[in-house]
């Protein structure tokens, strides 16, 4: 534990490496919503570095009073995240239609990922092997998407971000498939990574599927994208 915030250092470097390049305007400048979107994600990245810190150097009440914070921040930045999510959908994204639909797909199950986690670890704050791995899952919803965006940006043989985006998925699913053999070889297989890969190995297998079907697109349609 007392090394434990160095993970998510290394989580936070990835994620900036990842989206860096948007919010530096690279697509274009950046509304408001964006801004304070990005805001709030960054402030969640620190926020589990120092947390974790401090647990891990037997800081306990600091941990505790910084922690009632994220009953503030986790909501917003869910909140944040699907208003984004709803005018990427819209007629102003420089993305076509079935990547729009992909990405939407991706953003909304992993929100409801993240709400989850989120809850459980609030739950099981007394139980701190449960509380910080689900705490430490809210990491998995943001490193996808910028593993796809560096992955995409860096290697181009995959043809831009729909091609990086299988290979962002089997990084974080080998990530989480390690995190459990290393919780499972020491007597703990009944562990939250379960949960998280279960729910990121189903948004991969049906992130291109989705589009497809009539149900989502209707979904899509009412909360940003335009009839055709």
């Amino acid at each position: 534990m007392r090394h434990l915030y160095l993970a998510f250092v290394l989580a936070f470097a990835v994620t900036l490496f990842g989206f860096f390049p948007s919010f530096a305007g690279a697509m274009g400048p950046l509304d408001p919503m964006r801004i304070v979107h990005g805001a709030l994600a960054t402030t969640w990245m620190l926020m589990l570095v120092v947390q974790s810190w401090l647990i891990g150097h037997g800081h306990n009440r600091w941990h505790r009073w910084i922690g009632r914070g994220s009953l503030v921040i986790a909501p917003a930045l869910v909140i944040s995240a699907f208003v984004v999510v709803m005018d990427m959908l819209g007629p102003k994204s420089h993305f076509d239609v079935p990547l729009r639909l992909t990405l939407a797909w991706i953003d909304v199950w992993s929100l409801a990922l993240f709400a989850t986690v989120y809850v459980l670890a609030i739950l099981k704050r007394r139980t701190m092997f449960l509380h910080s791995r689900f705490m430490a899952s809210t990491v998995f919803v943001a490193l996808p998407p910028a593993l796809g965006r560096a992955y995409g940006m860096n290697i181009p043989s995959l043809n831009g971000l729909a091609g990086a985006l299988p290979p962002s998925y089997w990084t974080i699913e080998a990530v989480l498939v390690g995190l459990i053999l290393w919780d499972g070889v020491r007597g703990r297989w009944l562990t939250p990574w379960w949960l998280t890969l279960a729910v990121t190995t189903a948004i991969h297998l049906t992130m291109f599927q989705a589009p497809t079907w009539p149900a989502y697109v209707a979904f899509a349609r009412l909360i940003g994208l335009p009839a055709s």
